[in-house]
C-alpha cells in the first residue's frame, strides 16, 4: 500500500534522491528477470511482552528476492512514522527508532539475515508509541494497526549482489499485522451448562502420535475482560508465557484461556461461581476432545479477577488439575485448608498492593498462613520484583530446592513494597517472566 507526501529538499534529502535516479543499480528478482527492487508493502509485527501487547517490528515487503550477502544494513536507511488512532482523543504521532534490519524469507523478529522478499526493521519496544493497545477507562483495547505504520527507504542499500535505490517522501503503508504467538491461537466459544457463554482462545502444540501433553488453563484479570476474546492471551503475558516457542521446546502443552465478561448480566467475573462452573466444563469438554491431553497434567493459573477465580474453583475440582500458579488472588481460608493441604500451589502477591490487599481476610497470603497452622507446610520467600531476571530465577530456583527438600507442596513468594514494576498491582509482571515458577508447575 503505497502513499506520498511533500518533501522538503534539503542537501541531504536532494544528494538521496540523486542517488535514486543517478548511477541506479539492477537487482535480480526471483523471476530471473532485472528490474530495480523496491518496497510495495509492509507488515507490522506485534508481540505480547510483560507490559503488554507491542509493536517491535515491521516486514517491508520488495518485489523480489532481496539478497545482500554478508553486508549489514544500516538501520538509519527507513523512516518509519506511527499514526494511533483512539476514539474521542487526538491520534498520537511520531516516529518509532529502528534498532536493527535484516534480510528475511518470513514476518519473524529476532532472526538471521536470509535471502528473502523482506527487510525486517526491528523497533525499539520501550518506545512509547511502541504500544499496541490502550486503557478505554474499562478494559484494554486494541489499536486498529492496519494503515497505521507508514515507512520510507531513505538511503541506498547495497550488498554483494545488489542495490537497492532509495525512495524518500515514498511511504509504504502497512496494510496487514502479524501477532507472533497470538495468531497460532484458535478461537472458540462455548455455551456451558451453568449458563454462561465464554468466549476461549486454544493453542495447540506440535503433537506426536502416542505422547500426551499438558494443558495450561489460565484466568486473566479484570483489564482484560470484554468479549473481543483477545485480550485474555495479549494483555499480558498468562497465556502467551506458556505458548512461546523455547517454552513449548521444553514443555510442549495445549493452552485455553477463556474470557470474562464482569458487565455482562449473564456471564460476569470469574468469582462468580457460573462462570466458575463453566471454565470446569470447559476444561473437561477440552480434555474429552483432545485425546493427545494428558489429563494428569492439567494446570491452572490465574492473576487477580482470574485467581480469585482459581481459588473458587479448586477446592470442589482439585482433582482435575495438578498444580496452580496464582497471582494477587483472594479466597476461602476455611475451604482452602480443607481441602487443598496436599495440592501444590506457588502464590506471588505484592505486599503494597492497592487493588487485592496482600494481608486482609481472604488473601493468599492469609490462606498460606492458615494451612501453615494447620499442618501444611509452607515454603516462603520475598525478593525485589525489579531485580533483573537472572537473580529473580536464582531466588526462585532457591525457594524450589528448598520446598522439595521440606516436601512442602505449597510455595508463597512476597515482592517488598515498592518493588513491583510499573505498579503495585502488577506482581504478574515479573511472575510469567521467571521460567524457575513456570519450570515448578510442569513438574507437578
Amino acid at each position: 500500500m503505497l502513499k506520498h507526501r511533500k518533501i522538503h529538499i534539503t542537501a541531504v534529502a536532494a544528494a538521496a534522491l540523486a542517488s535514486t535516479f543517478l548511477g541506479a543499480g539492477v537487482a535480480n528478482a526471483d523471476s530471473g528477470n532485472d528490474r530495480p527492487l523496491k518496497a510495495i508493502d509492509s507488515t507490522v509485527i506485534t508481540e505480547v511482552t510483560p507490559l503488554g501487547l507491542k509493536v517491535t517490528g515491521l516486514a517491508v515487503e520488495y518485489n523480489g528476492i532481496v539478497d545482500l550477502g554478508a553486508a549489514d544494513i544500516d538501520e538509519s536507511s527507513f523512516l518509519v512514522d506511527v499514526t494511533l488512532n483512539q476514539p474521542g482523543v487526538a491520534p498520537l504521532t511520531g516516529e518509532r527508532a529502528v534498532v536493527n534490519a535484516f534480510t528475511s524469507s518470513d514476518i519473524e523478529v529476532g532472526g538471521v539475515s536470509e535471502p528473502g522478499k523482506y527487510i525486517i526493521l526491528e523497533l525499539d519496544e520501550n518506545d512509547p508509541l511502541a504500544r499496541a493497545s490502550y486503557d478505554s477507562g474499562r478494559f484494554t483495547t486494541f489499536y486498529d494497526l492496519t494503515g497505521s505504520y507508514d515507512v520510507s527507504q531513505t538511503k541506498i542499500i547495497e550488498g554483494a549482489n545488489q542495490r537497492i535505490n532509495a525512495h524518500p517522501g515514498r511511504d509504504v503503508a502497512n496494510s496487514g499485522v502479524r501477532n507472533l504467538i497470538v495468531d497460532e491461537y484458535d478461537a472458540g466459544t462455548f455455551s456451558a451448562q451453568s449458563g454462561v457463554t465464554l468466549p476461549y482462545r486454544f493453542f495447540t502444540p506440535e503433537v506426536q502420535e502416542e505422547r500426551k501433553y499438558p494443558l495450561v488453563v489460565t484466568l486473566h484479570g479484570y483489564g482484560e475482560s470484554g468479549t473481543n476474546n483477545l485480550g485474555q492471551i495479549a494483555g499480558n503475558q498468562i497465556s502467551v508465557a506458556f505458548a512461546d516457542p523455547k517454552r513449548q521446546e521444553s514443555d510442549p502443552s495445549f493452552v485455553l484461556s477463556p474470557q470474562a465478561d464482569p458487565t455482562s448480566l449473564t456471564n460476569g467475573a470469574w468469582w462468580r461461581g457460573e462462570m466458575q462452573a463453566g471454565v470446569v466444563e470447559l476444561v473437561k469438554k477440552t480434555i474429552a476432545e483432545n485425546p493427545a491431553i494428558d489429563p494428569a497434567r492439567v494446570y491452572l493459573t490465574g492473576l487477580s479477577m482470574g485467581s480469585y477465580g482459581s481459588w473458587g474453583i479448586l477446592p470442589a475440582n482439585s482433582e482435575l488439575f495438578a498444580g496452580a500458579l496464582l497471582v494477587c488472588g483472594s479466597g476461602n481460608e476455611a475451604a482452602s485448608v480443607a481441602t487443598l493441604g496436599d495440592f501444590p500451589i506457588w502464590a506471588v502477591h505484592s505486599a503494597d498492593d492497592v487493588v487485592v490487599p496482600y494481608d486482609a481476610p481472604g488473601s493468599d497470603y492469609r490462606i498460606f498462613k492458615a494451612l501453615e497452622a494447620a499442618g501444611h507446610p509452607v515454603t516462603w520467600s520475598e525478593w525485589a520484583g525489579t531485580l533483573p531476571d537472572e537473580q529473580q530465577e536464582a531466588l526462585a530456583e532457591e525457594a524450589h530446592d528448598r520446598a522439595a527438600a521440606t516436601g512442602s507442596q505449597h510455595l508463597f513468594t512476597t515482592f517488598p513494597a515498592g518493588t513491583t514494576p510499573v505498579f503495585n498491582h502488577f506482581s504478574w509482571v515479573p511472575t510469567y517472566t521467571n521460567d524457575v515458577m513456570l519450570d515448578w508447575l510442569f513438574e507437578q
